[in-house]
Parts: structure tokens; sequence; C-alpha cells
């Protein structure tokens, strides 16, 4: 995320209730050229404490740049016409500075999974903390570890990757800021593979593999997956249902033989489709963990 002398706009709003219009409303803050959001209801406190809190009417604030300020009153028109939003939006200039400050100090340490942390880059552990930490830069990549749909793909992963006896090769698709490569090359994957159309989130997810000292065992590639010939022992698709949709086809080519895809970005109204298109490809799907109402899959592919 590039910080200039220029100042930024935060948009405060009070997502209207359920999770499905909640990751609507970020979609489209982040398609507007949002450069950073942060969501009242996801800190490390809270997701300790309940798993309801994303049913509470908290604040999210979503961060742009000075040079978006004349677009800005027509993006919270979409917002009140499309009903994500359950008042009127409000607009404040915010100093360079302080927006920077402001997001480090609401960018906290955040349960990822039973045995992993995401730690801000700019932070340590605390004093005994034993688990693994994952150094995260937020920036335009999606994936700081507080999103059901991020949580839900890395314990699967981490659930197979413990499973594994042998060699493990991964590939992340639409890796974001490349949280859960950094997470399958920590967790002892000798190849991983991390794939993303947007630049901008290659670069944070660049940097945040620098931050976690694992730049030799991840591959940052920007093609798209049809010009992917290798195959890997496990995948992992945290996209929304339609893309996991458009892309199902490729990956039967993708996975050696008893390789295994993760996917996640579900909701639970969008099983029976996505169910059918796998199913029809040779997969059987088994659901792991679901988290309000989203849903990953583990899927094996049927020996013929």
């Amino acid at each position: 995320m590039t910080i200039d002398d220029s100042p930024w706009w935060s948009l405060v709003c009070t997502p209207v209730l359920g999770f499905a219009a909640r990751s609507q409303l970020e979609d489209v803050l982040y398609s507007a050229g949002c450069g950073g959001i942060w969501d009242q209801a996801s800190s490390f406190d809270q997701e300790m404490v309940s798993s309801e809190l994303s049913e509470q009417q908290s604040l999210l604030t979503a961060y742009f740049p000075g040079e978006m300020q004349p677009f800005l009153s027509q993006l919270i028109l979409q917002l009140e016409i499309r009903k994500l939003v359950a008042d009127r939006p409000r607009l404040q200039v915010v100093e360079n500075e302080d927006w920077l400050d402001g997001w480090r100090k609401n960018f906290s340490l955040t349960l990822l999974t039973e045995q992993t942390l995401v730690v801000p880059s700019w932070q340590e552990l605390p004093e005994g903390e034993t688990r693994l930490e994952i150094k995260i830069y937020p920036g335009q990549g999606f994936g700081t570890g507080t999103h059901e749909t991020t949580r839900l793909a890395a314990m699967a992963l981490e659930k197979e990757i413990e499973s594994e006896a042998g060699s493990i090769s991964v590939l992340d698709v639409g890796t974001g800021s490349g949280i859960l490569a950094i997470l399958a090359a920590k967790r002892g994957a000798d190849r991983v593979v991390a794939l993303d159309i947007d630049e901008e989130a290659l670069a944070n997810a660049r940097e945040n593999c620098a931050h976690n000292q694992v730049n030799e065992q991840i591959s940052l590639v920007s093609h798209p997956l049809t010009r992917i010939e290798e195959s890997f022992t496990l995948i992992v698709a945290n996209i929304i249902a339609p893309i996991l949709l458009q892309m199902a086809p490729e990956f039967p080519r993708l996975l050696k033989s008893g390789g295994r895809l993760i996917l996640s970005g579900i909701l639970v109204d969008q099983i029976p489709e996505l169910t059918k298109t796998y199913a029809d490809l040779g997969f059987f799907l088994k659901p792991t963990e679901t988290m309000n109402e989203w849903v990953a899959f583990v899927c094996e592919k049927r020996e013929v």
C-alpha cells in the first residue's frame, strides 16, 4: 500500500445485518478503489469471545486515496440503492499519518486457526506465545485472517498438510495477501505456487512473503489458471462461488493422483450448484467446518 503526501478519505458505514450482505459490501468497496477496510467486528479479542459478533451492526471503515474524493458521493448513493448499509455513510478527510496510525491501531493480532496467529508486520508476538505466527502488512490483497472464508480455508489447509506423509506441493488460487500460501510454506510444504491476476495484490503478497522469510518456497505468478501446467498435492481456492464454478474444469488436471482440493468462499445457499458442478467433474466433496453462513469443502478426485 502506497502512502504519499495527499490526504486520504474515510467512508464510515453501518453494514446491514447478514454475512452475505456484509461480504458484498466489502467487495463493492474494494472494487471502487478502497485501499483498506477496518471492520470493527473483527478484532482478536472479539473472535475469541463469540462467533456471533458479525451479526451485530458494528461500524465498517473504508479508506480511499484523495483523488477518489469526487466519486465517493456517487459510491454512497450506490450503497444505499443496493441496500448494503443500514444508514447513510459519512465521509471525512484523514491525513496520511493519521490514516496509517489508525490502520495499525485497528489491525491487531488475529486468530487464524487454533495453532496459528496473524500478526501485523510491525508487531511482535506477546511474550510466551508459542503458536505459529504469520506476519501480514494489510494492503490491496484480500486476507488478514479475520474473514470467515480465510479462516475456513486455513483450517482445512493446515489439517491436510498435517495428514501428508511425503513431499507436498501447494497451489494457492487467488492468493490475495498471500496468507494461505505463507501458511502452507510455514507448515512444511516443499513448493508453493501463489496465483493472482491482480498485480497490486501480488505486490502485497510479495511483501508479506519477505516479512515471513518464505520467498524461496513461494513462486508468485499472475498468469491465468489455464497456463499452469504442473500438478499439485493440494490446491486451495478461497474465492467467491461464481468464480469457483468457472474454474472448476481446470482443477482435475492440476491435482496429482490422491491430491485434494480445498474450496472456500461459499455461502450455504450456494452449496447445491457447486456440489453438482464438482461432482460431475469426478470430485467427492466433504464439507469441513462452517462459520455462520460460510462453508468450505475438501474435494477428492474419484479414481476411475
